[in-house]
């Protein structure tokens, strides 16, 4: 890994003691490689040792994207070579994982495309509310060879059911705010104009309560409803025994042929983009 220091992906913003804002911007199209694990690792850290804090917003800074996949150009090794986190996860889903179990609330606030990681730290957020309008939910990976790595195997069942998780996994297509919302996907889908507003207000208001009893009931809730960390360690075992196979490769050397990872046609149809891919590689 490079020596230099990397410039801010992830962005820590105080509102106030007890409410804060983590920042996602890796423009242009806000996606994650091993920088953006490690600065999303250390604010995780950092907001988990602060007892005053008691809601913490998600949101992106990148016109279009929430959170969107990882970068397929980047090191491998670097992501591979992080240590595992307290929880003796790897270092993606040791974060999600403490995200689920930390004593604040997270809240997502999606605008824009939320794919694969994207739809991961949504997953993990305590609750998430997009835009009817410009939202954009996905797990586009099983179209490329992939099997997902942050833990929506584990957490969508839970959610949404099994047959319907299996249909966004393996689907891999996009999937809009409202429908998201039908899906249970996310809490709720609202108009975008008034996105911004309901997320402040309800941040606002849970954000005034006492911290021991969010910290509780959030505990509570937690122990009937998580998956087990084995859970999410057989998915990113998966994840990680999935990226290296030809058929793979092929897949991912042929979308990024058509404008995976620069800006247009391909990213924002990206559903739609991997259902045209040839079915000549996994022959």
């Amino acid at each position: 890994m490079s020596s230099a220091t990397p410039a801010a992906q992830v962005r820590l913003n105080r509102r106030t003691p007890s409410y804060c804002r983590v920042v996602l911007d890796n423009p242009p199209l806000n996606l994650m490689g091993p920088d953006f694990v490690l600065q999303m690792r250390e604010i995780v850290t950092a907001l988990e040792n602060d007892d005053r804090v008691k809601v913490v917003v998600f949101e992106s800074a990148v016109d279009g994207f929430f959170l969107n996949h990882s970068d397929f150009l980047a090191n491998f090794d670097d992501l591979t070579g992080i240590p595992q986190g307290p929880t003796g996860l790897e270092a993606w889903p040791d974060v999600l994982a403490r995200l689920t179990r930390a004593p604040f609330v997270s809240i997502g606030l999606i605008r824009g495309r939320a794919t694969g990681n994207g739809s991961e730290l949504a997953l993990a957020c305590d609750m998430s509310f997009a835009s009817r309008e410009k939202a954009l939910l996905s797990h586009f990976e099983v179209g490329v060879g992939v099997v997902p790595g942050g833990g929506p195997m584990a957490r969508l069942p839970r959610v949404m059911g099994r047959a319907r998780a299996l249909e966004v996994l393996l689907g891999a297509d996009d999937i809009r705010g409202a429908e998201a919302e039908r899906l249970g996907y996310v809490n709720r889908a609202l108009p975008d104009a008034e996105l911004d507003s309901f997320v402040e207000a309800l941040a606002t208001r849970i954000a005034s309560f006492d911290k021991w009893a969010i910290a509780n009931t959030k505990h509570l809730v937690n122990e009937a409803s998580l998956p087990p960390d084995v859970e999410i360690r057989a998915g990113w075992d998966a994840c990680m025994a999935s990226v290296r196979r030809p058929a793979t490769q092929a897949r991912v050397k042929t979308l990024l042929e058509r404008g995976l990872q620069n800006p247009g046609d391909t990213e924002d149809r990206l559903g739609f983009s991997v259902g045209q891919l040839s079915l000549k590689s996994d022959r």
